[in-house]
């Protein structure tokens, strides 16, 4: 579960180095960190709008990448409510 999680976040975090990379993404808050984009979910699909300008649209698929992934992953019912300031 760890493993699958793990690389899940490591995907992620690649992702948003290369969006960090695009031309289109190398201007003063425009990274993946400070980026919001327009996206809709139905029936449990997310979509990236076409609206999005290159920037948003990469990194939108970036977040649609790693959500698919965290929902693949199983969930560990002991994490339900879990005390954050103790744990992590």
């Amino acid at each position: 579960l760890f493993l699958l999680l793990a690389r899940c976040c490591q995907t992620h975090d690649n992702c948003y180095d290369e969006a960090e990379k695009l031309p289109a993404c190398n201007y003063l808050m425009s990274g993946p960190y400070y980026n919001i984009y327009s996206y809709e979910c139905n029936e449990g699909e997310l979509t990236c709008k076409e609206d999005n300008d290159e920037c948003r649209a990469f990194i939108c698929n970036c977040d649609r990448t790693a959500a698919k992934c965290f929902a693949g992953a199983p969930y560990n019912n002991a994490n339900w409510n879990i005390d954050t300031k103790t744990r992590c």
